[in-house]
């Protein structure tokens, strides 16, 4: 039987899943593209409210994924949405609210799974035991197929090639594609059979 699956991501795992910086998914999350959370303990907000995970202000957590100079190894955060409110609500216990380190900065997974959809982004592949993949190669092949159903083989080896660098970087969340020279061993199996010289 295997583990569930994950409820929850940091900023730091999900920069490493879209191989994109944290302070990418803190833009998108002011930009109101990506919702961030924090697990609460022995929290109480100002009408009552007793949580054990609440919504916060993108920029009340930016200090601590800085690009340049140094980073806040920590912040108070005194503002967030419980689970059962429509807006922020003050922490008034803890009165100096709560302490969040980077790492303590959540994503839900149902975020996450939307954000990809909107934004047509290709999870990255676990190939091996614990080995990611780079690229997505089972999406890869599955394009080609499609690609030939849809209009057939391309004359060329190299316009295949170069379509398929542009459908990598169309899917790319920072402008990576695997150069040429791979895609072309990727491809030597089957265009060998099928475009015989």
């Amino acid at each position: 039987m295997g583990f569930p699956p994950r409820d929850f991501y940091s900023v730091v795992d999900l920069a490493a899943r879209w191989d994109c910086t944290h302070l990418q998914i803190l833009d998108w999350a002011l930009a109101e593209k990506l919702e961030l959370r924090i697990a609460l303990a022995d929290v109480e907000f100002e009408d009552g409210t007793e949580a054990s995970w609440a919504v916060i202000a993108p920029a009340s957590v930016r200090p601590l994924f800085r690009s340049y100079g140094d980073a806040e190894r920590h912040v108070f955060i005194r503002r967030a949405r419980p689970p059962s409110c429509s807006k922020a609500l003050k922490i008034i216990d803890p009165a100096e609210g709560v302490k969040v380190l980077a790492s303590d900065v959540l994503v839900t997974a149902a975020e996450i799974e939307r954000f990809e959809d909107e934004n047509n982004l290709v999870r990255r592949v676990v190939s091996g035991p614990g080995a990611q993949s780079r690229y997505d190669w089972d999406g890869f092949y599955c394009e080609i197929i499609c690609r030939m159903h849809d209009k057939g083989l391309p004359e060329k080896q190299k316009e295949l090639i170069d379509d398929m660098v542009e459908w990598f970087l169309g899917r790319s969340v920072n402008g990576d594609s695997p150069d040429p020279s791979t895609i072309r061993k990727k491809i030597r199996g089957f265009w060998g059979r099928l475009r015989p010289e």
